[in-house]
């Protein structure tokens, strides 16, 4: 299915919907104040390519990242900081891991330890 939806990310119902509809083989992306915020995208599809060990990322999509990154609310900062006090951070490879598994291409070390809390592996 080639469809798209967008749907409010407050709407849990609507979220529930788009798993469904994500389920089925299309891509839901999820918005915020009109803003987009993430996309719910079929598992095994080219929506969401899962790239090769250490692919370069062009310079459009790192700039993209980073904007995203500079946008997050202060709450959300705040929130990760505290699990990463309290909890402790995750590694680098947790990071590699939840990268892997959403099917997004890694950003690499620096962009990783600029935006998030890391716990260095000893």
């Amino acid at each position: 299915m080639s469809e798209a939806f967008e749907i409010s990310a407050d709407d849990a119902e609507g979220v529930a919907e788009g798993i469904r509809r994500a389920a089925t083989g299309s891509v839901v992306h999820l918005v915020r104040d009109g803003r987009p915020i993430a996309d719910i995208v079929p598992a095994n599809s080219a929506a969401a390519p899962v790239p090769s060990e250490g692919a370069e990322l062009d310079s459009a999509e790192m700039a993209a990242r980073e904007q995203r990154a500079a946008e997050r609310p202060a709450a959300c900062v705040a929130a990760s900081e505290y699990h990463a006090a309290r909890f402790g951070a995750p590694t680098l490879e947790h990071y590699r891991a939840v990268y892997a598994q959403a099917g997004a291409s890694w950003p690499g070390e620096a962009f990783v330890r600029r935006h998030y809390p890391v716990a260095d592996a000893s």
